[in-house]
């Protein structure tokens, strides 16, 4: 008697687009995600999690760039040899169903904190665009024969690739930060910005910080 391989789903992704949420929780791009199955079969949902990371080593930087990135990535003549992956997070989403072919929405919150990586390295780019890696896991919910319920897991080489503008990044940080950003400090060194900023009489901690630089 010969087994007969029943076929599973095996869903292949590609990135198609992407919009800015600067309202959400923590500001965050939207990339619109197609998802393709070649097996016919009916995919109730997808448990799916992507890791993504900017590729640092896939794009070209200028002299100016490359001094920018001096503590993250070393000497500037040595870029971009010794640049690496930047990683962005790990997010998760339940894929709605699809028979062949469907589309969702996969949410990646970006923070204006400039002590992440992630942050600085956008920052330091002034134009053009940046090259990121989808890697995807998870489980996946399926109708098999008579129609009862199957899972599998998502193909360990499913990744998808995308090249997201600096000018999308840049408008999502505007409209929620305006020009502002934040740096977290030491409970000691706020107090004694609280100190500086009552006895020079600032308004503002901005401006105590700038008479604190000179």
């Amino acid at each position: 008697m010969t087994d007969v391989a029943v076929e599973v789903p095996a869903p292949e992704f590609a990135v198609s687009g992407v919009e800015s949420d600067p309202h959400a929780a923590t500001p965050a791009l939207r990339f619109a995600i197609e998802v393709t199955d070649a097996s016919g079969r009916e995919v109730y949902t997808i448990a799916l999690a992507a890791q993504v990371q900017i590729d640092g080593d896939r794009r070209s930087y200028d002299a100016a760039t490359r001094e920018r990135l001096h503590d993250l990535f070393g000497e500037p003549e040595q870029i971009p040899q010794t640049a690496g992956p930047v990683q962005i997070g790990r997010v998760e989403t339940l894929v709605p169903s699809f028979r062949r072919a469907g589309s969702f929405m996969l949410d990646v919150p970006f923070s204006g904190d400039v002590e992440l990586a992630v942050t600085r390295y956008l920052a330091s780019l002034s134009d053009g665009t940046v090259p990121l890696s989808f890697h995807f896991n998870g489980s996946i919910f399926y109708c098999g024969d008579a129609d009862r319920l199957q899972v599998t897991l998502v193909p360990w080489s499913c990744d998808a690739h995308y090249r997201l503008r600096i000018a999308d990044w840049r408008t999502l940080i505007e409209q929620r930060y305006a020009a502002s950003g934040f740096v977290r400090v030491h409970a000691d060194t706020l107090e004694l910005l609280r100190r500086r900023r009552t006895e020079r009489g600032f308004a503002t901690f901005d401006a105590t910080i700038r008479d604190a630089i000179g």
